[in-house]
């Protein structure tokens, strides 16, 4: 893939710049296939959409799930790094951030994200923030546990 390519803008089949309407039909198609586990197809889609708006925080986020998926966790991590950058009130970049952490053996890192996501929907209105509380007892639980054994030393029970 040449840059040029990768930096032009998305556009229709007459060359034009594609409207909101198209955009949101292309990011659909994306998040269908990543939901169809096509993770790389829908990155493909997800980097043409990012090309065209860097400042739209949907399409890192994304970006990032699909680095996820695909296990590039550097890459994901970078890409929920900018998500977050461009929209802090959004807890699904700071959920699946935790998530790259947890993978990477950050325990207290994804804890951290986990509870922060937790704080943006307090009432637990957001299906997300139910699968956060759950990770983050996790996340602190397996801590407790290590800390426990290394203290203690293993149970002889």
């Amino acid at each position: 893939m040449t840059t040029t390519q990768a930096k032009a803008p998305v556009s229709n089949n007459e060359g034009k710049p594609l409207s909101g309407p198209e955009l949101l039909e292309r990011a659909t198609h994306g998040f269908n296939l990543f939901q169809d586990g096509r993770f790389q197809e829908s990155l493909e889609v997800f980097e043409q959409l990012a090309s065209t708006d860097a400042s739209e925080a949907y399409f890192q986020t994304a970006l990032g799930a699909c680095h996820l998926a695909l296990e590039n966790l550097d890459q994901a991590e970078s890409f929920f790094n900018r998500a977050i950058e461009l929209d802090p009130s959004d807890l699904t970049p700071f959920v699946n951030r935790g998530e790259v952490h947890l993978r990477q053996g950050k325990v207290m890192e994804a804890a951290r994200d986990f509870n922060h996501a937790v704080s943006l929907d307090p009432e637990g209105k957001d299906p997300l923030s139910a699968r956060a509380r759950m990770l983050a007892a996790a996340a602190l639980e397996s801590v407790e546990e290590a800390q426990g054994v290394s203290e203690s030393g293993p149970d002889r029970g």
